[in-house]
């Protein structure tokens, strides 16, 4: 264990050293042919560390790997199969539920090409073309009622706007417009594109602002009068998505600045604002309690945020995020060493409970339903069957070992480890995710290699090298071995 948490260390003083570097100031360029906000200036003067877009593949665009929609529709929607929203016993339309939604039906049509999908895919859009509020030459979705927050931010009133709303529905526009080649989808996505362009202004509807640190963000809870903001994790990065989408449709270079301020937003705020160590990540600066539910969409947020930019400091955050708090929903075998072992108990604040002793004469293993980090502690297994049945044991590489590659982050493009002078072990494992063959190799001077997965094998977090002597093995962290940040 020791080890793992000096590899978490370093990694974290990498990230601290690169948020250092020298940042630029700059507000978007207009792109040439793409029609401009009249009347109003572009939000401006937000730090930028030189973040540029990066071609992503259909198959590999934001949303396009979720679950295909199905053909009824489970949740609340009209006669025209426009998703819903039930709220303290009224419906009402809600621009995420219907983007959301409309992009899983766009992403089943391109999938089985049934007609019914793309149908319902528009039918989301238009209804919130048909809603649009017009505000300085942008296009704006309202919500129609109140929504409390946190205890310590005000309510938001209705009619309000929302960064997330505006991003997600411009991810929309620009795919339909690239699947049906329709002019009015164009005009919807270069109409929503540009109110994310727009700087606060007191009684009109605003999404984007510069703090007074100079970081841009896409606020999910505007409010005005004065520019005050939640500053969501979750709500800027889903923005991001649409700035990337319209980007990537258009080439604007509009875009690509915004796309650069936001993604360095995130490089400056993730690891201290955000990041609560040892513990699940924060939801807002505004709120910000952790909440578990979001954490794995801050995870999978930061690797999508990696492969739109290619730049490692975001895959390595999403590592960050997974050994603070690491998806407790895991199952398996655990191995259990001969000799003593001891199951606990913890209340919510991780005081001990109860426990329960056991020695063993040799190996054994017993089933668990959860790998899960106790607040306070380290990470424990929930036994569900033999003595220590109800129990957590903590996990210990060697003596408490749950079997197999858990927790894995699959890395596009592949990352690069790099090897300081030294020997290292690899191991590769058969189906039982038993130890069939092993290699250790001494590099007498620095070297790397590329890796495409990491997870926890055997109770150990390990890298999958993909090329070089340790090709197709899982080599486990150990102090010398460091991925790029």
């Amino acid at each position: 264990m020791g080890t793992q948490f000096s590899h978490m260390r370093k990694t974290l003083l990498a990230l601290a050293l690169t948020m250092g570097a020298v940042a630029s100031t700059a507000g978007p360029a207009e792109a040439a042919g793409v029609p401009a906000v009249r009347g109003a200036a572009d939000v401006s003067g937000y730090a930028r560390d030189g973040f540029r877009p990066q071609f992503i593949p259909d198959a590999g665009l934001p949303y396009n790997d979720s679950a295909l929609a199905p053909r009824v529709d489970p949740n609340p929607h009209d006669e025209h199969g426009v998703r819903l929203f039930q709220y303290n016993g009224q419906t009402y339309d809600h621009p995420v539920a219907q983007a959301q939604w409309g992009l899983s039906n766009l992403r089943t049509y391109l999938a089985n090409r049934d007609r019914l999908f793309l149908d319902r895919a528009v039918a989301q859009a238009q209804r919130n073309i048909d809603r649009r509020v017009e505000s300085r030459a942008a296009w704006w979705y309202p919500y129609e009622f109140d929504f409390p927050r946190c205890a310590q931010m005000p309510v938001i009133h209705a009619p309000w706007f929302s960064a997330m709303a505006q991003g997600q529905l411009l991810s929309l526009f620009t795919r339909l417009a690239a699947v049906t080649g329709e002019q009015k989808w164009r005009q919807a996505a270069d109409r929503t594109f540009a109110s994310l362009l727009l700087p606060p202004q007191t009684g009109l509807p605003w999404a984007s602002w510069v703090d007074d640190a100079g970081h841009l963000w896409f606020e999910e809870y505007p409010l005005t009068p004065g520019v005050t903001g939640e500053r969501v994790l979750n709500g800027h990065i889903f923005a991001l998505y649409g700035v990337y989408d319209y980007w990537r449709h258009t080439s604007d270079q509009r875009a690509a600045a915004l796309f650069d301020g936001a993604a360095t937003t995130l490089r400056r705020h993730v690891p201290t604002t955000f990041r609560a160590p040892q513990w699940a990540s924060r939801y807002s600066i505004g709120c910000p309690s952790s909440y578990a539910g979001y954490h794995p969409v801050h995870i999978g947020q930061l690797l999508k945020t990696y492969e739109m930019t290619r730049a490692p400091v975001f895959a390595a955050m999403a590592d960050l995020f997974r050994e603070d708090y690491p998806a407790p929903a895991v199952s398996g075998t655990v191995i259990f060493s001969g000799g003593a072992h001891v199951g606990y108990r913890f209340s919510s604040a991780g005081a001990v409970l109860e426990q329960k002793s056991l020695t063993l004469s040799r190996q054994s293993q017993a089933n668990a339903d959860q790998r899960v980090r106790i607040l306070g502690r380290g990470i424990y297994y929930r036994i569900t069957n033999g003595a220590l049945a109800g129990f957590l044991i903590p996990e210990t590489p060697g003596e408490r070992y749950l079997l197999g590659a858990v927790v894995r982050h699959t890395y596009t493009p592949q990352r690069t480890l790099s090897f300081g002078p030294g020997t290292y072990t690899a191991h590769m494992y058969g189906p039982g995710w038993q130890v069939t063959e092993s290699k250790t190799f001494t590099f007498p001077r620095s070297s790397a290699a590329p890796f495409g997965a990491t997870a926890w094998v055997n109770g150990t977090m390990s890298y999958q090298i993909t090329a070089g002597v340790y090709a197709g093995y899982w080599l486990p962290a150990a102090d010398g071995l460091t991925p790029a940040t």
